[in-house]
Formats: C-alpha cells, sequence, structure tokens
C-alpha cells in the first residue's frame, strides 16, 4: 500500500490508481518506450484536483514512482532474458555466480579425480548417464550421452587410460617427456654446471661426473677398462677415511658439503691405482658399475643430497646404532623402473590415443548446446 501523503495538499490515491500500477509493472513500458505521465494520471483518476498546483504535485509523486517501479520491473525482465539467451558455454566457462563451469577433460566430464580407481570411473559414469539418459533429459541427453559413453571407454581401458593422462599431462604442462639412454659410450658430453649443486639436478641420460676413460694410457688400462666399468662411491656409507683420495687422487676427492668421498673424474687414474682404492675401503663403499648404473646412481645421489641441502647423516653412528641410511642401488632400482614406465606409456601414446584438444573443443561444444538445467543437475 502506498503511503498517504501527510498535509501538503497533496491527493491520496484511490484504488484505481494501485491497480493501474500493478497493470503497469506487469504490462512493462508502452511500446515507445517512455512513460507518459500525463495518461497514466487521466487513466487512474488521480489527478482530478482542479488545483494546477495540486494536479502537477499529485503526477511527481505519484506518477514518478509508478514510473520507478514499472522501469525496474522491466529491468529485471530483460536481465533475465538476456541471461536466459546468452551463449551457454560463455555462461558455462565464467564459473562465476553459481553458473557451472565446463568440464576441462574426461575426468571432469564423469565427476571424478585424475587419481581415481576403475570402481570410482564406473560409479561417476553410471551417475552421470542416469542423470543423462535421453527418457530423462531428452534431445540434449541423448548428446550428453554419446560423449560420456566415450569418455567411459577411454578412461575404462588401461592402456588407453595411461596414454590419455600422458598426453593430458604434456598439454596441461605439468609433465616433461623422459629423457632415455641412447648413447652408453664409455665417454660422455660434460661442463663444469653439471656437478652444480646449488640446483636440484635433472636426469639427463648422462652421469654427473666427468669421464676421461679415452685418455686412459696404455698401461694403466686392464679387464675393467675393457669391460667399460666405472667406480662409483656410496656416500651414506663412507665415513671419510679418505684412502680412496691418496690411492687414486685424480678420480676421487673429498666433496666440501657432504663431507664424503665422491668421484670427480672417471678413469681419472690409472686401473691398478683403481683398484687399489676400492680394495682400500675399509666400508666397502666403492664399487664398480656399468655405464648404464653410474648415470642412475649419481642422479639419484646427488637429487638426495639436494632434498637434504648436502648434509648427510653420519654413517658411523649409524653403523653403530642400526640406523637405516639410504640405499643409492634401492633408489636407482625404485628410479629405473619409472623411468621404464614413463617409457612405455609414452610409447604407447605415440602409437595413437584420444586427442585431448579435440575431445576439450567436443565438450565445449556439448555444453554450448544443452540447456542450463542439464548443466546444472549433471555438473552443478
Amino acid at each position: 500500500m502506498l503511503p498517504q501523503q501527510a498535509s501538503s495538499g497533496r491527493a491520496h490515491p484511490g484504488p484505481g490508481s494501485l491497480q493501474s500500477l500493478q497493470r503497469s509493472r506487469r504490462s512493462g513500458l508502452p511500446a515507445s518506450g517512455v512513460y507518459d505521465g500525463r495518461a497514466s494520471a487521466r487513466a487512474t483518476g488521480v489527478c482530478r484536483s482542479t488545483s494546477t498546483a495540486t494536479h502537477q504535485e499529485a503526477r511527481s509523486g505519484l506518477c514518478g514512482v509508478a514510473a520507478a517501479a514499472v522501469i525496474v520491473g522491466t529491468r529485471r525482465r530483460i536481465l533475465k532474458r538476456h541471461v536466459r539467451r546468452a551463449s551457454s558455454e560463455d555462461a558455462a566457462v565464467t564459473g562465476t555466480n553459481g553458473v557451472v563451469e565446463v568440464p576441462q577433460d574426461l575426468y571432469e566430464l564423469l565427476g571424478v579425480s585424475a587419481d581415481s580407481d576403475a570402481d570410482q570411473i564406473k560409479k561417476g559414469y553410471y551417475e552421470k548417464m542416469k542423470v543423462c539418459h535421453p527418457d530423462i533429459a531428452g534431445d540434449d541427453g541423448a548428446e550428453a550421452c554419446v560423449l560420456l559413453n566415450e569418455a567411459y571407454d577411454v578412461l575404462s581401458n588401461k592402456e588407453e587410460k595411461k596414454a590419455y593422462d600422458i598426453e593430458l599431462a604434456q598439454t596441461n604442462g605439468s609433465k616433461q617427456l623422459v629423457i632415455y639412454d641412447e648413447d652408453v659410450s664409455p665417454t660422455w658430453d660434460w661442463t663444469s654446471k653439471t656437478g652444480n649443486k646449488k640446483t636440484k639436478p635433472v636426469y639427463n641420460g648422462r652421469p654427473l661426473s666427468r669421464s676421461l676413460y679415452h685418455k686412459v694410457s696404455e698401461e694403466g688400462k686392464g679387464p675393467k677398462h675393457d669391460a667399460e666399468k666405472f667406480v662409483f662411491v656410496d656416500e651414506w656409507t663412507c665415513i671419510s677415511c679418505r684412502a680412496c683420495c691418496e690411492a687414486a687422487p685424480s678420480t676421487f676427492c673429498i666433496d666440501a658439503d657432504a663431507g664424503r668421498a665422491r668421484v670427480f673424474a672417471q678413469w681419472g687414474d690409472g686401473e691398478d691405482y683403481l683398484d687399489e682404492a676400492v680394495q682400500s675401503c675399509p666400508v666397502d663403499c666403492i664399487y664398480w658399475v656399468s655405464r648404464e648404473e653410474l648415470q642412475v646412481l649419481e642422479y639419484v645421489t646427488r637429487d638426495r643430497m639436494f632434498e637434504i641441502g648436502n648434509q648427510p647423516p653420519c654413517s658411523m653412528t649409524a653403523r653403530r646404532t642400526g640406523g637405516v641410511t639410504d640405499n643409492p642401488f634401492g633408489m636407482a632400482e625404485k628410479f629405473t623402473a619409472k623411468q621404464a614406465e614413463e617409457k612405455r606409456r609414452q610409447e604407447a601414446l605415440a602409437e595413437g590415443s584420444v586427442n585431448v584438444s579435440a575431445m576439450q573443443e567436443r565438450i565445449r561444444e556439448l555444453f554450448g548446446r544443452i540447456n542450463e538445467t542439464l548443466r546444472r543437475t549433471a555438473w552443478g
């Protein structure tokens, strides 16, 4: 109810004016888009006073309120129509004001996480199919079901899922291709930056120590040189006795940060001197290994040292107390297995897999066509 005007001579609106105001709110602005206050006043009988001042005040008071109400109502209806007519794809992408976002991959399409197991993927698929079935959602649901079926076919197949995961990770820039050891010759490229301990090491298929294999004199060669073997120090077992450094000073050194023996130059000394260094170690922490083993052992050792700030625990204390220290051979075995798995997955990707970009485009197109109700019900 509109409030009565107080002691200003303004006419109190009668029942006719209230009905007119309600009709104007329902109908909106006239075809011309301009509110005619005089016409409204004549129709409602509000300005029946013979006084010109009273007529003007009533028109400017009541009619102004009515015009404002009509304009507000009209704007609301226009806004609602604009929202309904807006592109479904654009609205879904914004993700603001509670609008459903477009799934970015097959996992989001099924409503599951990327680390979901087979049962969780199947459950997500069934839940989406229940909502999108054509008997329930109509034609829009039929389109959605086609894409849901394809998504489930990919994610329920182990090989296709692995290939899809690889391509998805590469598309998102969250994973780099694995570098494989194709060249396993006894010499390799090396620079002084290779041994940089201030940055986290990156595995590139090459040892971190320098190779002087090709510079060994004929007197310094032996069966291990012919077999292309190299020396490696288990730095977690090393007690820094310096025996190896004294036996083969051009091959071994004590690392300034970790305080443990380390090989800085493979075959810096002849084979006899290297054998003496291995045999003189009181804790047997020096091993002859192949090139393939060396590059992995040196990488996992340096990577672990970087994580602990080049401050390994005291090996003597661990020996006395029976404590457990890091085992570079165990770490190398796990790393090698992981590399082999990544290689197999990438080979599967090379043989053919789902195109992530093409599938994402199809998802966007689907969300641009289906109605808002289905989007909110299935993915809201």
